[in-house]
């Protein structure tokens, strides 16, 4: 089976990270390696990685420069035939590195593979899916389908996508592996994209360079979620900085479609916001005091992420 380097992006997550590769280690084949690109952490990750996996390549940079700058560093100086690209705040359940190992090993022009990914208590995350269109941008937006995965009934209907078991068109970076002769055909990931969409913009340049894209539902991958973005950017409570989010998904479709399917993205992100926003001003009174101010941070999340894809659409049409 190809050889494997994972590269561990941490900006301020010690604790996440040591977990991560307590769990990860342990399955490690002898010819293995492991980077963890610090994002100029304040927290001793450098230290603490020292005395607990001294055999760990540590990249430094500073000052911060983000996810994306981050992992393309880590990536530019791993060795192995696959390049693991794995998020802090993640855990490995056992099995996962030899099965997504296998599924390289068995198809040769497989470019991108993931695990199924769960949350702590089990249930199930976004695993990988195909590239966003209007009606899912609007959902998104909404939140009508975080209202309707609530909804028991819903889920045995429609699965978290990923799990499903229908084709995929891209994998999250979250725990994203890639093989080194694809990653160095289509080049790294867009810098430009400083936190969300660069793993969708990596599957459409992967998918259209003939590479296939695949979840392996052997592997298995625990995601906390939100632990660096809920602490070093203006997120939501949930740890999601939506303005960041929509406008990157703007900005690839834009690059892939032209400046006509970045506006129409926009538009179908900004209705779904402005429904959002409507109902989330009703709903106001009925909110409990003790959450209103948690409440009232999250909408004003929501309308400062309306008018970030606002601008975004002006800065696509002046060519910019």
């Amino acid at each position: 089976m190809p050889s494997l380097s994972v590269v561990v992006p941490t900006r301020d997550t010690r604790t996440l990270t040591l977990r991560c590769l307590a769990t990860l280690v342990p399955q490690f084949p002898p010819d293995a390696e492991v980077i963890v690109v610090d994002d100029d952490s304040r927290d001793d990750t450098v230290a603490a990685l020292a005395a607990t996996h001294s055999a760990a390549r540590v990249v430094r940079l500073a000052p911060a420069r983000g996810f994306t700058v981050a992992a393309n560093a880590g990536l530019a100086v791993a060795t192995g035939e696959l390049l693991w690209l794995l998020n802090s705040d993640t855990e490995v359940k056992p099995g996962a590195v030899a099965a997504l190992r296998a599924a390289f090993g068995r198809t040769a022009r497989l470019g991108a593979a993931g695990p199924l990914l769960f949350a702590p208590d089990g249930s199930p995350q976004w695993s990988g899916g195909r590239v966003p269109d209007r009606r899912w941008l609007f959902a998104l937006a909404s939140g009508v389908a975080a209202l309707a995965a609530h909804v028991p009934a819903y889920r045995r209907r429609r699965p978290v996508s990923g799990h499903d078991g229908r084709p995929v068109e891209w994998i999250p970076g979250t725990a994203l592996v890639m093989r080194a002769a694809a990653w160095r055909e289509v080049g790294t990931f867009d810098e430009r994209l400083a936190l969300y969409g660069q793993d969708v913009d990596y599957g459409i340049r992967l998918r259209a360079a003939g590479w296939d894209v695949a979840l392996v539902p052997a592997a298995r991958v625990v995601h906390v979620g939100g632990a660096t973005v809920g602490r070093v950017c203006d997120a939501t409570t949930s740890g999601q900085d939506v303005a960041a989010l929509w406008t990157d998904l703007v900005r690839v479709l834009a690059k892939h479609g032209g400046p006509a399917a970045g506006a129409a993205a926009a538009r179908a992100l900004v209705a779904g916001a402005t429904l959002r926003l409507a109902a989330r001003r009703l709903a106001r009174p009925c909110v409990a005091v003790a959450h209103r101010t948690a409440w009232d941070h999250d909408t004003a999340m929501y309308a400062r992420a309306v008018a970030a894809v606002r601008r975004a659409v002006v800065t696509l049409a002046s060519g910019h």
